[in-house]
């Protein structure tokens, strides 16, 4: 795997993730509301209905989202510019953070929130997942794919030195 592929992949992972931002990633149907949770908040569907949670509620969500999303354009752009073997073990590092952090995320929403708002809703008919809900599990693909091979390339350029 090659470095610019590898950058090309984590900046995928930060565009999946600034996709969150116009993409809603759960619509909650209930007999008098319906609720739409996206990573600013829970807003209601219809004109006027009533949201039982604060915009703070979700505030985790957002944090985490746009940490992901810095993470993987920090690492897009330093692995780009890396020459060094010590610069690529540093990124190397945040690439694995920055997997933390999407895990963090997935689990956090999927675990926590979509439990909790489905539990507020009086006469819950249905949960529909939008594609906002899926676009976190392909930037965490990205992630380990391009960690994985910038491993491999760490592999190489030290089995390189040892020749030397």
């Amino acid at each position: 795997m090659s470095q610019r592929l590898q950058s090309i992949f984590f900046f995928l992972s930060a565009l999946l993730f600034a996709l969150l931002f116009f993409l809603p990633l759960a619509e909650f149907d209930g007999e008098s509301n319906i609720l739409i949770f996206n990573l600013f908040g829970i807003e209601s569907g219809i004109p006027g209905g009533a949201v039982p949670f604060t915009k703070m509620f979700s505030l985790p969500v957002l944090i985490l989202g746009v940490t992901a999303m810095l993470l993987g354009g920090y690492l897009a752009m330093g692995l780009f510019r890396a020459v060094k073997l010590v610069q690529f073990v540093k990124l190397h590092k945040i690439s694995r953070i920055n997997i933390i952090v999407v895990v963090a995320w997935i689990a956090l929403t999927f675990a926590f929130y979509i439990p909790t708002i489905a539990k507020s809703m009086v006469g819950l008919n249905d949960i529909i997942y939008k594609v906002g809900a899926f676009l976190p599990l392909g930037s965490l693909i990205l992630s380990i794919a391009a960690a994985a091979g910038l491993k491999k390339d760490i592999k190489k350029v030290r089995s390189t030195d040892r020749l030397r």
